[in-house]
């Protein structure tokens, strides 16, 4: 029944039902009335017997009519291979109070009365003498002491019983099919004024609130669960479009906030661009001072440091000088770095790059400013370190900003590593600065990495700085399609690393709720 609707379903299910009821209806009157048509062939029967009993015919004519009776004696009854004289000796036989037996049977289109009529001692006297007619009608006793002597079988066939029982079928079937329509057409009606209808109506209302109108009201009036049922569709279908209503007020009200935001949007845009602008430009032009500045402090330092009576107090104001100027010098460098990459004007320059080499570079440079603490450089490098195709240049930054903060915190007569290995199954090359100085908290860790965020942000500081360094690391790694770490624990120094690809990917775009480049802390108390 798959794919019929509602109302050909109940009409196909009702039709079956009423069927199956009226068949059953009608098998009792169908059945009732050919019992009484036989039950009549069976007592006509019966008084044809009875009466060429009681008037002891000893012929089988009557003014000129056969007469459908036959006498069979013991002998011949025990002998016939007539069926139903066999069927109705062995019962007469078998039950001595029987008196009669029938069956019915339908040949050459008559209907057929079989009947047998048990003759007992003092009957079969009368029948067995053949000079006796006397009409006067007498009653018979038969004991049930009386043998069974013979038997009378009358035969009739009756065109008349055979077509009252066509005549009875056609009338039943006709009223069952009678029955059946108008059971069909009364449900059909119904159906369809009290189901059908509403069912509709609510369903006309259903598609309308599907395809957007929500001002689709059913309205029935039916007095029944229908109407319960469209009340509960309506008020679903008002709450739904209260609730449209409040959606649309709250959507132009997102619409106006998302306009304003558009609008300030745009204005911070170019209050940034103007901003990381100013900032390159004022980096850019104290530089050129800048670096006249320094220039000529380390002539003046030459100069008295080659001059034998020179006041001490020259040297160290001329020291100072230098200090400040190139302190100042490498702020302004961070600044106009972190501008750029804001900006996006930071480019890479690729090149293949020999990771023993870079390191055994970078501690050269490093070698004075570690002398000067006393600070010995290890480098510690594997054997199967791949080349790496990236920007040299932006790694060293990395490792400089990594090794002079190192230097800076760690104290005299230490020792700084810089150590490289093979990471990721060969796919990248991991650096790593380890110093023995005071460590990070643990709460710090992650914010180290930020904009102008630094571990003592006091006034009375001892390192100096603007807190770009690391963040900058971080941005650069980025660009190279790598990642920057610290692992440190408190009190016994700290461990910055530099992932990089050994073929440059670029930077991984982050996903749109990511907070920013990939950052990996490794904190103990944070894996328990």
């Amino acid at each position: 029944m798959k794919g019929l609707s509602l109302a050909n379903k109940s009409q196909l299910l009702f039709g079956v039902a009423i069927a199956a009821i009226l068949a059953g209806a009608l098998v009792v009157p169908w059945e009732r009335t050919r019992a009484s048509i036989d039950e009549s062939q069976v007592e006509m029967a019966r008084q044809i017997a009875q009466t060429w009993l009681a008037n002891g015919f000893a012929i089988q004519r009557s003014e000129g009519v056969q007469i459908p009776v036959r006498v069979l004696s013991a002998v011949e009854a025990a002998r016939s291979i007539d069926p139903f004289v066999e069927a109705a000796w062995r019962e007469f036989e078998d039950r001595p109070g029987l008196e009669e037996a029938y069956d019915t049977q339908e040949r050459e289109g008559l209907r057929w009365m079989m009947y047998a009529r048990a003759i007992r001692e003092a009957e079969w006297r009368l029948v067995a003498d053949p000079g006796h007619a006397d009409f006067t009608p007498r009653a018979t006793e038969t004991s049930i002491d009386d043998p069974l002597r013979g038997i009378i079988i009358v035969e009739r066939g009756s065109a008349l019983a055979s077509s009252q029982l066509l005549l009875n079928d056609a009338f039943v079937a006709a009223a069952g099919l009678a029955a059946l329509i108008l059971a069909l057409g009364a449900f059909f009606v119904i159906q369809r004024r009290l189901v059908l209808r509403p069912v509709r109506a609510l369903k006309a209302t259903a598609d309308r609130a599907r395809r957007g109108d929500l001002g689709a009201r059913s309205s029935l009036r039916t007095g029944d669960e229908l109407e319960e049922l469209s009340r509960a569709l309506d008020g679903m279908l008002e709450s739904l479009q209260a609730t449209h209503a409040r959606l649309e007020s709250m959507n132009r009200s997102l619409d106006l906030k998302v306009a304003e935001l558009a609008e300030s949007n745009v204005g911070l845009s170019e209050s940034s661009r103007l901003k990381g602008e100013f900032l390159a430009n004022v980096s850019h032009e104290l530089r050129t001072p800048l670096n006249s500045i320094i220039g000529f402090a380390e002539l003046l330092d030459e100069l008295a440091r080659g001059d034998g009576g020179a006041d001490p107090k020259r040297l160290r104001y001329i020291g100072n000088i230098l200090r400040s100027g190139k302190l100042l010098l490498e702020m302004i460098n961070e600044l106009l770095d972190m501008a750029k990459i804001e900006a996006g004007r930071m480019e890479v320059s690729l090149g293949r790059i020999g990771v023993p080499d870079l390191l055994d570079g970078l501690a050269a440079i490093m070698q004075s400013l570690a002398g000067a603490k006393s600070v010995a450089i290890e480098i510690r490098t594997s054997p199967d370190l791949p080349t790496v195709e990236s920007d040299a240049g932006k790694i060293q930054q990395v490792l400089y900003n990594f090794l002079s903060n190192a230097i800076k915190f760690s104290g005299e007569r230490s020792t700084v590593v810089v150590a490289a290995e093979a990471a990721s199954e060969g796919t990248m090359v991991r650096w790593s600065v380890i110093d023995q100085g005071p460590g990070i908290p643990w709460d710090m860790q992650e914010a180290i990495f930020e904009k102008f965020r630094q571990v003592d942000a006091s006034h009375t500081r001892t390192h100096q700085g603007t807190g770009l360094g690391l963040a900058i690391c971080k941005e650069l790694a980025h660009m190279l399609g790598g990642r920057v770490g610290v692992n440190s624990t408190p009190g016994a120094g700290a461990t910055f690393w530099l992932e990089i690809p050994t073929a440059f990917r670029g930077p991984q775009r982050p996903p749109l709720m990511s907070p920013g480049p990939p950052m990996v802390l490794t904190n103990p108390l944070l894996r328990k």
